[in-house]
């Protein structure tokens, strides 16, 4: 299997259920941001600290599997220079539509953030928004970041606590149980049958990875940590026993 060409057709999928992660951004959010007010966010709910994305105006930056019609559309109306990459072709035809409708500007590329077609030192920051548990190398994907960024150039992303993978999603809006083991793998810690069951349903594949290869593979990639904060997930039950469900982290290229 082809993890990021199922992916990608996945997030295609997607796109016509309406996921939260799809929907375009409407008026008044672009205004705000041409006000200098950019409403970003890298997990469900909370939204990027401004004092993190201020200086970003007029600069090149990279969204990474940014997320259809949303960060692309707020970044470009801030006044950035953006280049959107994306697996999905839905996902950057709704970014596409959006740029339309607001008359705004920004390259679109339709590639694989582990295989960048992008020259060293080309992006001011790079931005991923919670994308990171859709790849299974994530130290790889630290590693190509750590190319294309400029010198002291930064990264922010959201990803998911590995915790939160070691419930049954089956039964997740119900009852909590603890299913699986960490780090988890749709590719190895489901069945065969429950695998060919989503892939059938053309869900996504994902990784919970571990905080070691979070955190100490994006030090290992050359990068320090300069920024933190942790977000809900929606989930009453998830929240009520694991309080930072998504983490969203800011690092430098050294």
């Amino acid at each position: 299997m082809n993890i990021y060409e199922t992916n990608g057709k996945a997030w295609n999928e997607e796109v016509l259920r309406h996921n939260y992660w799809t929907l375009m951004v409407g008026p008044e959010a672009i205004q705000n941001a041409k006000q200098g007010k950019p409403e970003i966010w890298v997990t469900p709910f909370k939204l990027v600290p401004m004092p993190w994305i201020e200086d970003l105006k007029g600069k090149d930056v990279l969204l990474a599997c940014g997320a259809g019609g949303q960060q692309t559309p707020l970044l470009a109306a801030y006044g950035c220079h953006v280049t959107t990459l994306d697996i999905s072709e839905g996902q950057l035809d709704q970014d596409r539509k959006a740029l339309d409708k607001y008359s705004l500007e920004a390259s679109l590329v339709n590639a694989n953030i582990l295989d960048m077609p992008f020259e060293d030192k080309s992006f001011d920051a790079v931005i991923i928004p919670q994308a990171l548990n859709f790849i299974d190398d994530i130290e790889a994907a630290y590693r190509q970041v750590h190319r294309v960024l400029k010198d002291n150039g930064k990264l922010l992303f959201g990803i998911a606590n590995p915790a939160i993978y070691m419930f049954d999603d089956r039964i997740q809006d119900r009852k909590l149980k603890i299913r699986y083991t960490i780090p988890f793998s749709d590719t190895t810690s489901l069945s065969q049958k429950e695998l060919q069951k989503r892939l059938a349903k053309q869900d996504t594949v994902e990784f919970s990875h571990t905080l070691e290869s979070i955190m100490g593979g994006l030090l290992a990639a050359g990068f320090t940590i300069d920024g933190y904060y942790s977000d809900d997930c929606g989930s009453e039950l998830t929240d009520s026993f694991v309080h930072d469900s998504y983490m969203a982290f800011k690092a430098r290229k050294n």
